[in-house]
């Protein structure tokens, strides 16, 4: 079973949950708040299966692509160098309620 640590006071976050939830039943959603100090400073979307532990843009990565069929195809991101990735996704997640909120 995965599960995914997201931040509940985020509609953004909360709904990228309850996406993969709804197309993976083994995806648990959690609260970021059940996490380990040092992961919830990180301020990061946090990915945990097979025991391993992925964060940020890796996170989005590897939760969408154990949806399986079409959906592995976002593993073409790894083409995008980490330093890329991560900062979009840090430019996405601190003006989120910018981007999606009206």
């Amino acid at each position: 079973m995965s599960e995914i640590f997201v931040d509940n006071n985020c509609t953004v976050c909360s709904s990228y949950g309850e996406f993969l939830n709804k197309r993976n039943h083994n995806v648990k959603v959690s609260n970021q708040l059940e996490l380990k100090l040092e992961d919830i400073e990180r301020d990061e979307l946090v990915y945990i299966n097979n025991k391993k532990k992925f964060y940020a843009s890796k996170a989005v990565i590897e939760s969408i692509a154990d949806l399986g069929g079409l959906y592995k195809l976002i593993k073409i991101f790894y083409l995008v160098p980490k330093i890329i990735r991560d900062s979009v996704y840090k430019i996405i997640s601190k003006n989120r309620k910018r981007f999606f909120y009206k």
